[in-house]
């Protein structure tokens, strides 16, 4: 099973990975030794491990989410009242949060 990193998890084990010859051994070794610092030292040794070997899912962000979310919605509702409703009552709450996600409203 793949677990699930964040971005800034998959960016320090990539940047561990090509630092080190057989990086993924000495990334235990580390996180065994509870040397390993940066984001990556938040993962239990168990996701660590896993993630090494089984390769690992991205966690999408916020605005991943809502982006995709909105596609989704044009996809099943497209051409109806309710992407209407649907689409001005995302951008009215982004806006009211100061908040501006590409493809949504920016």
């Amino acid at each position: 099973m793949k677990p699930t990193i964040t971005k800034e998890q998959e960016a320090e084990l990539e940047a561990m990975r090509t630092s080190f010859p057989g990086g993924d051994k000495y990334i235990l070794m580390a996180a065994c030794d509870d040397v390993l610092g940066g984001k990556l030292a938040k993962l239990d040794l168990m996701t660590l491990a896993a993630a090494l070997v089984n390769g690992y899912e991205v966690e999408k962000t916020p605005e991943e989410k809502v982006r995709e979310y909105f596609e989704k919605l044009w996809t099943c509702c497209c051409g109806t009242d309710e992407i209407e409703i649907a689409e001005e009552t995302i951008i009215n709450t982004l806006n009211l949060l100061g908040i501006k996600i590409e493809g949504v409203n920016a």
